[in-house]
């Protein structure tokens, strides 16, 4: 009786160990639902998506300001946040809060989207900026190189340049405008370069187009209320936890009152039990041991390593059910079969370290604690073996907050705009790398000092440093530009962003400040501004800063009813300074004008170059035309001083258009048009002087303007005509040569002379072109006179001085020959004797190129220029025409009489042959013939005829020629 008694009370002891160490495992569940653990890994999260956020934004800047060249890093600050989100949604399910999330997701994907399409906007955008930088410097180059000069072109490249850094003087859709008449503009444009001048235009307008979007998608990043809607939502989080927390706390009181409970029963069932068999003593160990590790999991094998007992935790952790885990073997847990912790297992020995085990399909890390088991002593010996038994821990959290915390030491260490952390008092605790590069502080210099005791510049005053702090303490956070001293006490602008860190229920802990060297990227954008309104050579204001002082000054002078003035002073003959002398010398020389315009200027005048040598002036102060005239007397006497240009004295003459707001004009375009008619008057009216602005020069300008183009159409609809002058052999009374005479056939304008259109040709660069037609065009006529029998010796073609500029002059004349098939003896080319002191050693080369291929040089109205017989007999040259002011002079003139007798007489001396011009009368053609003129040429013979006409003539022989 009492046995069974004894034995109820064993039972019902077990049962009440049983149920007791039950309720411990059912309450410590419960209690480690939720712990401080859960609260920190949230906040870290939030955090680390608010500092993820603020770097996107940061990196948009950046992106924008061309500070970052790839989205990698945006790209992957992106991708951090969705993930960082999918583990907040984890912890806010976890405390009940499974929507409280949702506004902060939503925010999120609309600034997903706008970082998406501003990715795409600005590599468009960054494209078309780099691509339309280097063609404006590559086209700039060619043009420089030709020579050539496009007004619109040069200020349309600027005003991009100015819109793309965000400094408008118009309108974008003014901009498209000029972008797309540039892109329409053809004429005087080299054809290899309408290709670039088309991309430029093209990404000119993507740059208009795209820039005020990027920025709208820039504003609306940067304004994302995404970190506010994640601050309010960890509110909830915070009062969900708490309630939680409380929940927790009351069950591990609970838990507490059942252990107190369960150790004296223990203790009471150690008393009564002491005397109990061996195996109650076994089991009593056993069930300290499952006690001492009831917080993970418990695995416990036999003496063969069958697993025998396992607690909930355990199955938990190992994804399997507990009763299903008993009998496995040790090996069937850990993947592969193999582990550290087996061969501690098969070795019996204790074992304490990291490995990993099975959860399923997938494996998880875990940290070990484990030992055998070992039976009671007997008899004074071991024990022997029972079997082995451990504990267990998933690791995997710490692993990875333990790599997060490598990665933002990382990140801290690596991190190439300066960071530092202080105190809740501002006092700085750590530094990295980057800060100790900019600043020259190391850590242990910076610690213990405020940031505003370290690195204050002393050029912001109190209320600067008073509304930073005021915004910080109210809204958490502050950046802004500011002005900071390095420890070498040099100064550097700085970027500077300052956010607050607080805990859970908000109190202050620290500030970090992240800012970055910006004083290289200010140095850049002050010079791109500057050589946006600067001329680079003289360092004068350029043409569109002179555009925006003129409109100022006028909008000044409309109100106070007061005129101004404008001059615009160009170099004569400027081109021959670069020529003869090299570009080097002509970049002395306009330095030199820009200095001594300077010299005659007061303050508030304005001088600025707005074109290769051309400079505009703004004259507040000069009210009337008189005033104006007597300034630009005084200009022009400054270039009766020799310029010295490396060594070398060189005299230089200027004209100068002058235009009077608001007589001339009431806007400043009217007014630049106006001007520059008034220059072109003063350079008509034979240089080196001034012309003001009439109305009528307008006129003029405006006839000029539609003559020069339609005489840029006048080859392609063929408008031109050749007509041929005569050349009498002196000795046989017969042609001998004709001279070709270009004319124009216009369809208004009627027949018109060489004199109204070649000088226009000239001016505008056309007369290469004219020229080449004239030539080939004369070239086939002599080879069809041949071909009809006419016996025709020479064709004679005038050249201009300006074809000789030309680098493929030579060129293009034996192409002609060779293409026509005329005899190169039949043709002779004729230039003024001007052009033989233009450029000597060129023309010299050119002449003896022309004559080593049999092609013939005459010299045309010998006597009218520079030039001497002397002079002449150094040049390869045929033939020397004798002008016709000779000519019609020497009936009655003794003097005329002797210089053209002199002439014939010296050039035959010199092998030369002689031709007189403009023989009108028998008397003269009797003088001339008693000279020994050669031909002779005149209305006396015949008027310039058409082609077919020749064959009319009495003086023309028709024979064939001898073949070449």
């Amino acid at each position: 009786m009492k046995t069974a008694l004894s034995s109820s009370r064993r039972w019902l002891g077990a049962a009440l160990l049983v149920l007791l160490g039950a309720a411990l495992v059912v309450l410590y569940v419960l209690s480690s639902r939720i712990g401080d653990g859960d609260r920190i890994q949230v906040e870290l999260n939030l955090r680390r998506i608010i500092t993820l956020d603020t770097d996107i934004n940061l990196d948009v800047l950046r992106l924008r300001n061309r500070q970052l060249r790839h989205y990698d890093t945006l790209a992957e600050n992106m991708r951090q946040i969705e993930a960082t989100q999918a583990d907040l949604q984890d912890a806010f399910v976890k405390v009940g809060l499974p929507y409280a999330l949702k506004r902060a997701q939503d925010e999120w994907q609309i600034k997903s989207v706008n970082l998406e399409d501003f990715k795409r906007q600005n590599s468009v955008l960054v494209n078309s900026q780099y691509h339309f930088i280097n063609l404006t410097g590559q086209i700039s180059q060619e043009l420089q190189k030709r020579q050539t000069n496009f007004p619109r072109f040069d200020a349309i490249s600027r005003e991009v340049l100015v819109f793309i850094n965000e400094q408008q003087m118009q309108s974008s859709e003014t901009l498209l405008a000029s972008l797309q008449k540039q892109e329409a503009e053809t004429a005087g444009w080299p054809a290899e370069l309408m290709v670039s001048k088309r991309l430029l235009s093209a990404h000119g307008q993507q740059i208009v187009n795209n820039h005020p979007a990027v920025r709208v998608l820039m504003r609306r990043i940067s304004n994302s209320e995404f970190p506010i809607l994640l601050e309010n939502a960890y509110q909830e989080y915070l009062e969900a936890y708490n309630y939680k927390l409380t929940q927790a706390e009351n069950y591990r009181q609970v838990m507490a009152l059942f252990a107190f409970l369960m150790i004296v029963v223990i203790a009471l069932g150690i008393r009564r039990l002491r005397q109990a068999a061996a195996d109650l003593a076994r089991n009593h160990a056993l069930l300290n041991n499952i006690t001492d590790h009831l917080g993970e999991g418990i695995l416990s094998f036999g003496p063969k390593g069958i697993l025998n007992f396992t607690n909930q935790r355990a199955a938990i952790l190992l994804g399997q059910d507990g009763e299903a885990l008993l009998g496995q073997t040790a090996q069937s847990l850990f993947p592969d079969g193999k582990s550290v912790f087996l061969t501690a297992l098969t070795d019996q020995r204790s074992f304490e370290g990291e490995g990993w085990l099975k959860r399923g399909e997938t494996t998880f890390p875990a940290f070990f604690l484990g030992g055998p088991l070992q039976t009671s002593k007997e008899n004074g010996k071991e024990g022997s073996s029972n079997g082995y038994v451990t504990s267990f821990r998933d690791i995997t959290a710490q692993r990875e907050a333990s790599a997060r915390l490598r990665l933002a030491s990382r990140v801290f260490d690596n991190l190439s705009e300066a960071m530092s952390v202080t105190d809740k008092k501002g006092v700085i605790e750590s530094v990295n790398a980057a800060f100790t590069t900019i600043t020259g502080y190391t850590e242990l210099e910076a610690r213990g000092y405020t940031p505003g005791q370290l690195l204050g510049s002393g050029q912001h005053d109190k209320a600067f440093y008073q509304d930073m702090w005021e915004t910080l303490l109210r809204e958490g956070k502050w950046q802004g530009e500011i002005t900071n001293r390095k420890k070498n006490g040099e100064t550097y602008d700085a970027w500077l962003s300052i956010t607050s860190l607080t805990d859970e229920n908000g109190d202050l802990l620290h500030y970090i400040a992240l800012f970055s060297d910006i004083s290289e990227r200010k140095r850049i954008e002050a010079r791109i501004h500057h050589l946006a309104y600067h001329d680079p050579l003289t360092k004068l204001a350029n043409r569109l800063q002179f555009i925006e002082r003129l409109e100022k000054h006028m909008h000044e002078s409309r109100r106070s009813s007061r005129p101004l003035t404008i001059m615009q002073l160009d170099l004569d003959r400027f081109k021959y300074i670069n020529d003869s002398l090299s570009h080097a010398a002509g970049d002395v020389l306009l330095k030199s004008v820009a200095q001594r315009l300077l010299r005659m200027l007061h303050e508030g005048d304005i001088l600025a170059r707005v074109g290769g040598d051309e400079f505009s002036l703004l004259l507040p102060d000069i009210r009337s035309q008189p005033d104006a005239e007597a300034l630009a007397k005084a200009l022009l006497h400054e270039f009766d001083i020799p310029f010295n240009l490396h060594g070398r004295e060189v005299f230089v003459s200027a004209s100068i258009g002058i235009a009077l707001y608001p007589v001339d004009g009431e806007d400043a375009e009217t007014l630049l048009k106006n001007v520059d008619t008034a220059l072109y008057k003063a350079k008509d009216s034979g240089r080196s002087t001034w012309r003001c602005f009439q109305e009528s020069d307008n006129d003029n300008s405006l006839d000029r303007l539609e003559l020069e183009t339609d005489l840029r159409h006048s080859v392609a609809q063929n408008e031109l005509r050749l007509y041929y002058q005569p050349q009498i052999d002196a000795r046989t009374g017969v042609v001998y040569g004709v001279e070709a005479l270009a004319r124009w056939q216009h369809p208004i304008r009627g027949l018109l002379p060489p004199n109204v259109f070649i000088p226009l040709a000239e001016a505008s660069g056309y007369i290469d072109t004219l020229g080449s037609w004239c030539l080939r065009t004369a070239c086939r006529q002599l080879v069809a006179w041949h071909q009809e029998g006419l016996d025709i010796h020479r064709m004679a073609v005038n050249v201009s001085s300006r074809q000789l500029s030309s680098p493929v002059f030579v060129e293009m004349v034996l192409n002609t020959v060779e293409e026509t098939g005329i005899p190169p003896e039949c043709l002779e080319l004729e230039l003024t004797e001007s052009s033989l002191v233009s450029n000597p050693d060129r023309v010299f080369g050119i002449f003896t190129q022309l004559r080593n291929h049999g092609i013939r040089i005459a010299i045309d109205d010998f006597g009218t220029g520079y030039s001497s017989l002397s002079y002449l007999s150094r040049y390869p040259v045929d033939v020397v025409k004798v002008d016709q002011s000779f000519v019609c002079n020497m009936g009655h003139e003794t003097k005329n009489r002797s210089v053209t007798q002199a002439i014939v007489l010296m050039a035959h001396a010199m092998g030369m042959e002689t031709v007189a011009e403009g023989v009108e009368t028998e008397e003269q053609s009797l003088r001339l013939k008693e000279f020994g003129c050669d031909l002779l040429q005149g209305y006396l013979y015949s008027r310039p005829v058409a082609p077919e006409q020749i064959l009319d003539l009495p003086y023309t022989e028709k024979r064939k020629m001898p073949a070449a």
